[in-house]
């Protein structure tokens, strides 16, 4: 850590040279060309990055400034479909023009969680995904899990296709943050395998993914990872008129449908926004017959307000959830989960400001969650999750090359279960954080580097408080080759990511069926500590696009769920009686259904390899290809951590002329034999998955249709993330079909 503050001073110390410039001016202009076609670029944004002036080219794709000082100057050249540019450029009194060749773009889209501005997937200092657009609707899934699970470094764990949820690098559960609109859910997916993520990914105007430690901005939750779920329900800018979207989309596997439609209405200063959806499903169909107890229906609705001006907005919302899935395997196909949530949001930013920091935004965010867990209709457990978080984060005015954010985090939450498994008491938790991120950058290299401090508390009725104080920081490293162009870059990353125990880990006790566990937790567990190290290699070109990515996070007192044998249990008794002493242990026994596991604490090391690259083999035909792996072990023993994805890798064909794409692509799944005690082996296996999307423009709306086959070959397979694998297999052929509007 001293290390990491040493190399911070010196970044600061080096940020505040300014290069100097001959006082003489001249003109900086030229034209932009697609690389492939040479056809001209028009509405580009080319920015002088010293002096922070900007321009749009013209129709035939050509740009100016006037009134430049002599001297030598960055060019960065933005425009929607192309990688971006940055050339160096002299200005002089009599420079000839400009032919600048943009390359368009094969894969790196824009991510706005990555830090606290956005900025391109390729200038990251981490591997993200993004789905938005055809690429969305060709992924579209029941649940969140599920149309992530394709994607690089990302798995997703299942209990039937309802309450599947993102894997992030072998990483789930409290170490994967799920996000709507930077926001936490507020919702119980994280402790068990049978609760869902409060979201419709229909209702998404994109998705994104960081995989490795965002501790810094989003604290603890977000060790592993984390994904956002855009849908713009505060409006953030002034707009006139009516713009609005809608999808629908069929599926035959669990006879499926759904729909989702939002609009967004303004007169330049107030903006609304309303959307609203449901979807339904029936039991799935697997190459073995229906997978009973497996069908799900989901109703959500939003309203947005704003006020929006030149330089800032300020806005609130409301939304409501309503879901009902059914549990498979468990108590023969008789339970059934009812989630509920009320979400309220209040949010305000501004940009271009006078002072001390040129922007900022503050939230507010309010989340009542429920649901009841329901045996054959009767109620036999209530859970109750209540959370008050507010946020901000203000960005300083740039000092010499030095810019950065700093911000503050509170959470309030009020947690409650009751009836048949309701495996702790009612437990208060608060969380407070302060951080800070900053950025050096010169014309081919970036310097990152910040720290969070974070503090939590837990109060559980009857039982013993536990507060945790922790810290976390990051060192960051992005390399711009001079000779390559602007198109090549190296991230480098060294992080020390701190993640406090949650609740479950503490304080559950008794038998949970979502889990298929008799869980035992350990109040006096500490607090996690990984030191991660990631490095990316990503280059691009009019052909050819990809990215390379190795992590490696040790992690100390790593939490996981290790069998405990029913002499152990019986040894234990006295020990648990002390660590729980507001409950009638007696009273709960394990059945011997389940097996016993308790929360332990372990060195452990998680590395692995992430890549993709897609190849442009000519106008109309694109190859893709990837790979991801991740290995888990217990350092001193050697012994394999539960479940963590097996090696897959993907290669796919798409054919695309203007607005229509064909494909296909194959995911092939390598047999899982590094289990842990809890676990048993999977087999590998091959998947087919076949689509056609094409857009149609009709004045002012934008039509999409989408037709899709997933396993195609009716494939029998069993995912090795499913806690019900080796009782049920996964969903046979599926044919979906979809239609989106845009006006």
């Amino acid at each position: 850590m001293r290390a990491l503050v040493s190399c911070a001073v010196c970044a600061a110390l080096l940020s505040f040279g300014v290069p100097l410039y001959a006082q003489s001016t001249g003109e900086i202009s030229g034209r932009l060309l697609n690389s492939l076609s040479g056809e001209p670029i028009p509405g580009a944004v080319v920015i002088i990055e010293e002096l922070r002036r900007e321009t749009a080219s013209a129709a035939d794709g050509t740009f100016a400034f006037a009134g430049v000082a002599a001297g030598r100057y960055h060019l960065m050249v933005k425009a929607d479909g192309y990688s971006s540019r940055r050339t160096e450029i002299a200005a002089a009194p009599a420079a000839a023009p400009l032919t600048l060749q943009i390359d368009p773009e094969l894969h790196f889209e824009e991510v706005v969680s990555v830090g606290a501005e956005a900025r391109s997937q390729f200038d990251s200092l981490q591997p993200t995904s993004v789905l938005s657009g055809q690429e969305l609707t060709k992924q579209l899934g029941t649940s969140l899990g599920q149309t992530l699970e394709n994607q690089a470094g990302v798995a997703s764990r299942s209990f039937g296709p309802a309450p599947a949820r993102p894997v992030i690098r072998g990483l789930d559960g409290d170490r994967v943050l799920i996000l709507q609109d930077g926001q936490r859910m507020g919702d119980l997916s994280s402790q068990s395998g049978d609760h869902g993520v409060a979201v419709n990914p229909a209702a998404a105007e994109r998705i994104e993914v960081v995989r490795g430690p965002a501790t810094l901005l989003y604290g603890a939750n977000a060790v592993g990872g984390l994904v956002n779920v855009i849908t713009n329900d505060i409006p953030t800018r002034p707009m006139t008129g009516v713009h609005g979207n809608a999808i629908l989309d069929l599926g035959s596997a669990a006879d499926e449908g759904g729909g989702a439609a939002d609009i967004t209405a303004g007169n330049g200063r107030f903006v609304l926004h309303a959307g609203g959806g449901g979807r339904h499903s029936g039991d799935v169909a697997t190459p073995l017959g229906a997978l009973t107890n497996s069908q799900s229906r989901n109703g959500f609705g939003s309203a947005g307000l704003a006020w929006t001006g030149a330089k800032g907005y300020v806005g609130a919302s409301y939304g409501y959830d309503d879901t009902r899935h059914g549990v498979p395997v468990v108590e023969d196909g008789h339970i059934e989960l009812t989630p509920h949530r009320h979400a309220f949001s209040l949010r305000g930013g501004g940009e271009n400001l006078q002072g001390a920091f040129d922007s900022f935004r503050a939230t507010l965010a309010v989340r009542r969650y429920k649901h009841d867990e329901l045996a054959a209709g009767d109620v036999e457990t209530a859970f109750r999750n209540d959370t008050n978080e507010i946020e901000v984060l203000g960005s300083h005015r740039t000092l010499g090359r030095l810019e950065g954010s700093v911000g503050a985090w509170y959470l309030d939450r009020a947690f409650d279960a009751r009836g048949d498994e309701a495996l702790s008491p009612a437990v208060d938790h608060q969380g407070v954080a302060a951080f800070f991120y900053e950025e050096v950058t010169w014309p081919h290299v970036t310097v990152q580097f910040g720290s969070r401090v974070e503090h939590a508390r837990y109060r559980p009725d009857g039982e013993a408080e536990r507060s945790f104080t922790t810290g976390s920081g990051s060192l960051g490293l992005l390399l711009r080759p001079a000779g390559a162009d602007d198109r090549v870059t190296v991230a480098l990353s060294l992080a020390r990511a701190a993640r406090i125990p949650a609740l479950e880990e503490l304080f559950y006790y008794g038998t949970h069926a979502g889990n298929f566990a008799f869980e035992i937790g350990n109040p006096t567990l500490r607090p996690e500590h990984a030191l991660g190290f990631d490095a990316a290699l990503r280059w691009r070109g009019p052909r050819v696009s990809g990215e390379v990515a190795f992590f490696r996070n040790s992690v100390h007192d790593f939490v996981f769920r290790r069998q405990m044998s029913e002499e152990a249990f019986e040894a234990g008794r006295p020990l648990f009686d002390v660590r729980f002493p507001s409950r009638d242990l007696d009273g709960i026994e394990p059945n011997g259904e389940f097996p016993i596991v308790q929360n332990v604490a372990a060195d452990s090391v998680l590395q692995g390899v992430e890549a993709h690259g897609d190849v442009r083999i000519s106008s109309l035909f694109t190859a893709e290809v990837g790979f991801d792996s991740v290995r888990g072990k217990v350092s001193r023993t050697g012994e394999f951590l539960p479940r963590i994805p097996p090696f897959r890798t993907r290669a796919g064909l798409r054919y695309q002329r203007n607005a229509f794409q064909a494909g296909g692509e194959v995911v092939a799944v390598a047999r899982q034999d590094d289990v842990s005690g809890l676990e048993t082996p999977t087999d590998g296996y091959g998947l087919l998955k076949l689509y056609a999307v094409y857009s149609l423009q009709s004045g002012a709306w934008l039509h999409t249709f989408t037709a899709r086959v997933d396993n195609v070959s009716d494939e029998l397979y069993r995912s090795h993330l499913s806690l019900i694998k080796d009782l049920a297999p996964e969903m046979g052929r599926n044919f979906k079909l979809l239609y989106a509007v845009k006006f």
